[in-house]
């Protein structure tokens, strides 16, 4: 992990808890996911920096992926701390790394954000929950033709 004020606490991701892996395929970047993340329901999350408000396309434990208008909207590397995950009913802060800004199918540009650090305690088991009802959701919403 490239934060060096990773504060390694319960909260906080050790270096085994990488989002992403970067494959070389004949120059062809491709990303490759260790972990599952979850498609988001059109305006259920918001991700809130500098008095902005972006859109969370989907999120996993660990990470989000926020709807981006530009290239330039974030730099790849760099960590914002005291961000803001918010929900209909819930808000938390949390520190992330800026790890990719990346064409997106629905979206013009998504960028992938791994969460480095949360400042509330009720973070991982709020997560946890959502995460598990929106995979119930989807999997189960699925109908035959």
């Amino acid at each position: 992990m490239k934060n060096s004020n990773n504060q390694h606490n319960p909260q906080s991701l050790s270096e085994d808890d990488s989002e992403l892996l970067i494959v070389n395929d004949n120059e062809d970047h491709t990303v490759v996911r260790q972990s599952f993340r979850v498609p988001v329901p059109p305006g259920m999350v918001t991700f809130g920096h500098a008095g902005k408000r972006y859109t969370v396309i989907d999120l996993s434990m660990y990470g989000i992926g926020v709807a981006v208008d530009a290239p330039d909207a974030f730099i790849v590397g760099d960590v914002i701390q005291k961000s803001e995950i918010v929900f209909p009913d819930a808000s938390f802060s949390v520190d992330v790394e800026i790890i990719h800004i990346s064409p997106h199918p629905t979206e013009a540009l998504l960028c992938g954000m791994e969460i480095v650090h949360t400042h509330d305690s009720g973070f991982i088991d709020w997560m946890t929950r959502v995460i598990a009802e929106i995979k119930s959701t989807l999997f189960t919403s699925t109908g035959k033709p």
